[in-house]
């Protein structure tokens, strides 16, 4: 009696099972010939101004693919589209689904620039806070800080400039610029006091870096990038405990080149 109970209540949990798969697979085919409703795409700015819409995003998916709404789920490429976004240059984490009433939903995080730099050819491209180089949106302008002078720029858009190994000494030289305004980027808009004071990065023909700020017509000399968050502390000490009782004016020239130094001159 109890082996003949045993083999019941298997066939019972046999047939449970079999039952759910087809089921599903019946939903599953259901669900494919359905007709998609539609793009839903959903941009996290992180609380930073736009470099592109939603809506762009949406144009730009049914330029490439054809119009979502005229196919049924099963003629939705999924993987192509999550192909062409991992494309765009200004978004990174990227997720694509399809939802059980037939929307494909796209969410995505914006990249963030922190330095929109001018190359010695005059070429304009953002950095941004991983290390990636991206094309300036002319249809949304975004505020940063500017880097101006000796800049080479020796990758293209949508490239990293961490990505290249150590041991590609020569490419790493050629990018020895892009690596620094990026460490001194990265000082800057992280401290709300240097990002509201310093506006422009340059680079001079011997590598050495200079700032320009918003107060005063002095120019901070910072040298090289060695121990460049300490200089940028002192410069903040400085601002603070300085230029408020001399003037904003008194200094054409603030030089933090040397350790723990500060050397004004007119």
């Amino acid at each position: 009696m109890k082996i003949f109970l045993k083999i019941l209540l298997i066939i019972v949990w046999v047939s449970i099972a079999a039952g759910v798969v087809i089921m599903m697979g019946f939903a599953n085919k259901t669900h494919e010939v359905k007709p998609c409703r539609g793009i839903i795409c959903n941009i996290n700015y992180n609380g930073i101004e736009p470099l592109m819409s939603n809506r762009d995003l949406v144009n730009g998916i049914n330029n490439r693919f054809g119009k979502l709404q005229n196919k049924t789920i099963s003629d939705i490429d999924v993987a192509g589209i999550s192909t062409y976004l991992h494309k765009e240059p200004y978004l990174e984490n990227m997720d694509v689904q399809v939802s059980i009433e037939g929307d494909v939903i796209v969410k995505a995080d914006q990249c963030e620039p922190i330095i929109r730099y001018f190359t010695l050819t005059g070429e304009q491209h953002f950095l941004d806070r991983k290390g990636r180089i991206m094309p300036i949106s002319h249809e949304y302008p975004y505020k940063t800080i500017i880097a101006t002078g000796e800049i080479e720029s020796a990758l293209g858009d949508g490239k990293n400039i961490f990505s290249v190994p150590v041991t590609n000494k020569l490419l790493r030289s050629k990018l020895k610029s892009l690596y620094n305004l990026h460490e001194i980027a990265s000082l800057i808009v992280a401290d709300c006091t240097l990002n509201a004071l310093i506006e422009q990065v340059n680079i001079t023909k011997n590598g050495k870096i200079q700032l320009a700020t918003k107060a005063g017509s002095h120019i901070v000399y910072l040298g090289d990038t060695t121990d460049v968050a300490e200089k940028l502390e002192n410069l903040k000490c400085f601002y603070k405990f300085g230029l408020v009782k001399t003037g904003w004016n008194k200094y054409g020239k603030i030089n933090l080149e040397y350790k723990n130094q500060i050397v004004c001159t007119k």
